[in-house]
C-alpha cells in the first residue's frame, strides 16, 4: 500500500477507536486476503453498536476531514441501510488522490445478508481493533464462503441462444446491442469456468479468475470484446464459440456426462452462413 495512503488509514484508525460507539474494525478487499500492493486502495470494516450507528455515519466525513487535505467526493453504495453503510471516498493528500472504502456494520443487524458478507471467513488475524471481543465473537460464528457453482445446462443453453442472436447485429453492424449480447456470451463463459475450476470461496468473479490455473483459458476469455471492426468482431465471435464448446466438453467429461454435440454444430454452422453475407 502506498505509504501516504497507508499513514491516512492509520491516522484515520486512531480517531475511530477512541470514537463512542465504534467497536472493533477489520481489514476488508485485498488486505484480508494478502494481495495488498502499491495500488491497493482502502477496505475497512467497522463494527457499531446500535444506538450510535447512524451518529457514526454522519462523523465520518467530519473524521476523514482531520487526516486528509481534502475529501474530493463520497459515493454511496444503493444497498446502504440501517444495517450497513458502505462509503466511498476520494480523498486529496498533497499532490495525490486516494480510493479510501469505508464500511460500517450495525451490531444490531449483523444477521443481516450483506453485513454478513463483510465478515464471511473473517480471522483474528484480520482483527485490526476490538473493544471486549466483540469481533473475536463474530470470528468465532462467523458464516464461511463457497466456490463457484452455476448449473451448467443452463449456462450452455444461454450461451447458444445469444450467440445465434449476435449474427443479426453482426449483419445489421448494431454495435451497442451487439456488445450487450458479447458481455452475456462472457459472463457466460466465465461462470462455465469457474463452475468447474474455482479454486477459492471468497471474492467475484473478477476475483476468482485470477486463480484460474489455465492461462489460456484467461486469454480466451479477453475476445469478448465489441469493437467498430465488425469482421473482428465475427472472427472473435467464432474463436470464442469454439474455445466454448471445448470448454463445455472438458466440463462434462469430469462430470461423466455428453452434451449434444450435433446441437453446438448445428447452431454453430447456421451462425457461419448467416454472418456470411457481409464480412469473410
Amino acid at each position: 500500500m502506498n505509504k501516504n495512503l497507508l499513514r491516512i488509514l492509520n491516522d484515520f484508525i486512531d480517531i475511530m477507536q477512541k470514537t463512542d460507539g465504534v467497536l472493533g474494525a477489520w481489514n476488508f478487499g485485498s488486505a484480508l486476503h494478502g494481495m495488498s500492493d502499491e495500488y491497493s486502495d482502502v477496505d475497512i470494516v467497522f463494527l457499531i453498536d446500535g444506538n450510535m450507528f447512524k451518529k457514526t455515519e454522519r462523523k465520518l466525513s467530519k473524521i476523514l476531514s482531520q487526516v486528509c487535505d481534502n475529501i474530493l467526493l463520497c459515493w454511496e453504495e444503493d444497498f446502504n441501510s440501517n444495517a450497513i453503510i458502505n462509503n466511498g471516498y476520494l480523498l486529496k493528500k498533497s499532490d495525490q488522490i486516494f480510493q479510501f472504502d469505508v464500511f460500517l456494520l450495525n451490531k444490531d443487524f449483523i444477521e443481516d445478508f450483506m453485513c454478513r458478507i463483510h465478515y464471511t471467513d473473517l480471522s483474528e488475524n484480520d482483527i485490526v481493533f476490538d473493544t471486549d471481543n466483540h469481533v473475536k465473537n463474530l470470528c468465532t460464528n462467523c458464516p464461511h464462503g463457497d466456490l463457484w457453482n452455476d448449473n451448467v445446462e443452463r449456462l450452455i443453453t444461454t450461451y447458444l441462444y445469444h450467440f445465434h442472436m449476435t449474427a443479426k447485429y453482426l449483419i445489421r453492424q448494431d454495435y451497442f446491442k451487439l456488445n450487450h449480447v458479447m458481455r452475456t456470451l462472457y459472463d457466460t463463459h466465465v461462470s462455465l469456468l469457474l463452475t468447474a475450476y474455482d479454486v477459492i470461496n471468497w471474492g467475484g468473479a473478477e476475483n476468482k479468475l485470477h486463480f484460474l490455473s489455465s492461462a489460456d483459458k484467461q486469454e480466451h476469455l479477453k475476445k469478448y470484446y465489441c469493437t467498430d471492426d465488425f469482421s473482428l468482431n465475427k472472427n472473435n465471435l467464432l474463436q470464442s464459440m469454439v474455445w466454448f464448446e471445448k470448454d463445455v466438453n472438458d466440463v462434462l467429461e469430469n462430470k461423466g456426462q455428453k452434451y449434444n454435440t450435433e446441437k453446438i454444430a448445428a447452431i454453430k454452422e447456421y451462425w457461419k452462413e448467416c454472418t456470411s453475407v457481409f464480412c469473410k
